[in-house]
């Protein structure tokens, strides 16, 4: 039952990560959909104000210019050119301005080559228009514009000729290229500003969600630390059974305080010396499991993890040693066949800061000299089919923090794997 709890929490966690990055991804997608369609939806609204602004400017404009224009009677064509070049010079949203006489001369034009030329454009119509303004498309000379024409007449009320005050397409297009640089500018701003926020929110998201997954994968690791010191309990007691069935009742004590001594002297010892919890779960886990493999397990003189000296995630710390410990276990258990020989698992753990040494170390048969290039590859192990991930997936963990994984091994006497990680603090 222990090993089915084991099973589901390590399922469990799987499940809340894949949760954890599709609510990510969905909140990322939302941000950058929604900024688009603002941005979209803004555009088009401002798109069509511009629009609506420039026929409302270009009347305001006309009309001004018509009544400017009933100052200049009895005016020169020289005094006109400058008095008109002067008022153009000053209103903005304004390309040309072109008055035309009941004749069709252009008696004056933005354009001063074109004065007292013939006017062959579009005569406008003000009979449907009896405001004496209206707006229009039309092609000129300067090429697709807007203009309005506005009525001119004589002081005795007469129609005099007709003024046109335009907007070139051209000009009309850079501002809605500008309006549409900045949309684009401020939407692409607005989305980096976003991003970043969210990479902010998500790092947090990340580094509480770390902080339960470590949470959860320490209480696994007991879980798992539990069962081997069932099976480790259990042959205690039919020692002890054994003892007193026999007669030997002094004996079995003795066997109780010793073994009792042994547990909590080791225990003591992994709890005062690592700092991090679920490392220091697996270590006793791991001591229990090598007693049930008829392995002595041995903590290398100096052995100590101080979480200040090296920042390395529970889980890192974990799998690491773990597979490393496991590895040199099946080891020994699998080509020992000599029972009678001694088989030792040295573990030792170092920090300083910025540094972390991990070594571990058996007795077991060591490492072929045809193989030794293998071990590290996806894939490889001496162990039959399905096997040969362990050691690959170690070495990935390690590498991906800027660490090292290398061994030394010499055939009949054991193998030692040493893990160095360091970091900047």
């Amino acid at each position: 039952m222990i090993y089915n709890i084991s099973i589901n929490m390590k399922k469990n966690i799987s499940n809340l990560n894949v949760i954890r990055k599709g609510i990510q991804r969905t909140q990322l997608i939302l941000i950058l959909l929604v900024t688009i369609f603002l941005s979209t939806g803004g555009l088009f609204i401002n798109l069509k104000t511009n629009e609506k602004e420039f026929n409302e400017n270009l009347l305001n404009t006309s009309e001004l210019i018509t009544r400017l224009y009933s100052f200049t009677s009895g005016y020169s064509q020289q005094q006109l050119r400058d008095y008109m070049d002067d008022i153009v010079e000053n209103l903005s949203g304004v390309d040309i301005v072109s008055i035309v006489d009941t004749n069709g001369t252009r008696i004056y034009h933005t354009h001063h080559e074109l004065i007292n030329t013939k006017y062959d454009g579009t005569i406008p119509d003000f009979s449907k228009h009896q405001s004496g303004y209206y707006t229009e498309d039309d092609k000129g000379p300067s090429g697709p514009q807007r203009r309005t024409y506005s009525a001119v007449y004589d002081e005795t009320g007469d129609y005099s000729g007709f003024i046109m005050t335009i907007r070139l397409n051209s000009s009309m297009a850079q501002v809605t290229l500008k309006t549409v640089a900045l949309f684009l500018s401020v939407t692409l701003v607005a989305i980096i500003l976003e991003l970043t926020a969210s990479g902010v929110l998500f790092k947090k998201i990340k580094k509480e969600f770390l902080s339960f997954t470590e949470d959860f994968e320490g209480t696994k690791i007991l879980v798992d630390s539990m069962r081997a010191n069932n099976h480790d309990f259990t042959n205690k007691l039919h020692v002890i059974l054994g003892l007193i069935q026999i007669g030997e009742s002094e004996k079995a004590v003795e066997y109780i305080q010793n073994i009792s001594f042994i547990q909590k002297e080791t225990i003591s010892r992994v709890m005062n010396s690592i700092e991090n919890p679920s490392f220091a779960a697996l270590i006793v886990g791991k001591i229990a499991r090598a007693c049930e493999c008829d392995v002595r397990f041995i903590l290398q003189d100096g052995f100590c993890f101080k979480s200040d000296d090296i920042d390395i995630p529970s889980e890192a710390l974990v799998t690491i040693t773990g597979n490393l410990i496991d590895n040199a276990l099946d080891e020994m258990n699998r080509t020992q066949k000599n029972y009678a020989a001694v088989k030792e698992l040295t573990l030792g753990v170092f920090t300083r800061p910025g540094n972390l040494l991990i070594t571990v170390k058996d007795t077991g048969n060591g490492i072929a000299p045809e193989i030794q290039d293998k071990i590290f590859e996806q894939g490889f192990s001496t162990k039959g089919d399905g096997r040969g991930i362990g050691l690959f997936h170690t070495m990935q963990l390690v590498q991906s923090m800027g660490g090292k994984l290398t061994f030394e091994t010499e055939e009949g006497r054991g193998t030692c794997f040493m893990v160095e990680i360091r970091r900047q603090q």
